[in-house]
């Protein structure tokens, strides 16, 4: 149905997207960072709870924008969301493990894959592309992104003190 059909990109606007929304706040982190670390180091004990309220809110936006058509595209798009979560955080794993990384970067860089911004996806989306239905697929990846990330977070954390337990007996 959809196969061969030409989709108008806006190369320039998907440019400028990008560099407002992840170079200028990486800048920024980073500037921050270097003119005024003390500041910086008073505000980093909230950062976890602000990234948790701010996925929270950015997975329920996308999923309310187009709730419908998730309800619609049933399991297999939400099999192959979860599926690329997953896989991309599994991945990353064994191949920094193959690569003679120490157990917690591979466990960071496993829960950074599986957490690569969705969202992002949803926004170039929206803003981007003319076509509403485009957007579903990014909206159903934020929530498993959400999901996963978490999830490995957890498990990690779990076998980590596992680990220490053993060790300590």
């Amino acid at each position: 149905w959809l196969l061969g059909t030409m989709v108008p990109v806006d190369a320039m606007g998907i440019a400028k997207s990008t560099a407002q929304v992840v170079l200028a706040p990486i800048a920024l982190g980073m500037t921050l960072n270097k003119f005024f670390p003390k500041t910086v180091k008073k505000v980093e004990p909230v950062c976890p709870i602000v990234g948790v309220i701010m996925t929270c809110l950015l997975v329920g936006s996308s999923v309310a924008q187009v709730a419908g058509p998730i309800l619609n595209a049933g399991l297999p798009l939400q099999a192959a969301a979860a599926l690329l979560h997953a896989a991309g955080g599994a991945l990353s794993y064994v191949l920094f493990k193959l690569i003679k990384q120490d157990e917690t970067v591979s466990r960071t860089a496993a829960i950074e894959t599986s957490m690569k911004s969705s969202a992002f996806g949803f926004l170039l989306a929206k803003l981007h592309f003319g076509e509403y239905l485009v957007r579903v697929p990014a909206a159903v990846s934020v929530v498993w992104m959400a999901v996963m990330g978490s999830s490995m977070a957890v498990v990690f954390r779990l076998l980590g003190d596992a680990a220490k337990k053993k060790q300590q007996q």
